[in-house]
């Protein structure tokens, strides 16, 4: 009898394990997420490189020679520009601003109205007058380095022992100058067609007229205009007051210039150089 309940006892027990084994536990209980951690603080900016030097621009420099015995230049406004700028034309009316420069030495305003142009890509003045017999500053000049297979170039000075003579360059054709290349050119002189010629220490700026009592930048642009021709042509040359009692030679009784004030073509030389 003790046996039977030891073995029923025994029994359950072993039944309550075999139900115990055969369940699956309940599942645990997730942890929560821990917080976010806070942003690291943004690093500084870094420095910006410096510009580099034209970059992408092409650089030119322009340099005058005066080749006249005796006349100075006055400061040349030296123009940089694509094909359909004209300073000046054979034949056509003076500008105004073309007068100022051929009558008084200023380049201000022609190269103001250069700036206006569509086709105008830069310019300077070479600051200070050219001697006779001398070569004047260097002037640098930029272009977009894209512009450079159909660039012009414009140099205009005025011959300030005159009434309205001027010489220089063009629109000439300078493209697809490489780096390092040079070019020469030489350029008449020409009359603006502005002032008659006559010569005297009042109607002309430079330092023959300030010589003989006159002169002077009051005696240089004059905004009536008094050569009947009106346009501008090439420049036949100073006549002086040589033999000018002499009815039989060329002689001018208004001049103030002598011999020496006379010039022959090519009165100046332009070096183009391309530096970058």
């Amino acid at each position: 009898m003790k046996n039977n309940l030891f073995r029923l006892s025994l029994l359950t027990l072993l039944m309550a394990l075999s139900v115990g084994c055969v369940d699956d536990g309940a599942d645990g209980i997730n942890g929560t997420n821990g917080a976010d951690g806070q942003d690291g603080q943004a690093g500084q900016d870094g420095q910006n490189g410096q510009d580099g030097t034209n970059g992408n621009l092409a650089v030119y420099t322009v340099q005058i020679t005066n080749l006249t015995y005796s006349q100075p230049f006055s400061p040349a406004a030296v123009i940089l520009h694509e094909p359909g700028y004209n300073a000046f034309i054979d034949g056509v009316q003076a500008s105004i601003a073309l007068e100022e420069l051929a009558e008084g030495g200023n380049p201000t305003s022609l190269m103001d109205d250069a700036s206006f142009a569509t086709e105008f890509l830069d310019a300077v003045s070479t600051g200070a007058p050219t001697a006779p017999r001398s070569i004047g500053s260097v002037s640098t000049l930029l272009a977009p380095v894209l512009d450079v297979d159909d660039l012009r170039l414009t140099v205009v000075t005025m011959l300030v022992d005159t009434n309205d003579a001027f010489t220089g360059l063009n629109a000439m054709n300078i493209s697809n100058m490489t780096v390092g290349q040079t070019r020469s050119f030489t350029t008449p002189s020409w009359d603006a067609g502005t002032e008659a010629n006559l010569e005297s220490a009042a109607t002309m700026p430079g330092p023959a007229a300030t010589a003989a009592g006159g002169g002077g930048e009051a005696a240089g642009f004059n905004s009536a205009r008094d050569d009947l021709f009106d346009r501008v042509s090439f420049h036949r040359g100073v006549v002086t007051n040589a033999n000018q009692a002499d009815p039989s030679l060329e002689g001018l009784s208004t001049s103030v210039l002598d011999e020496g004030d006379r010039w022959d073509n090519p009165t100046s030389r332009v070096v183009v150089t391309r530096t970058r």
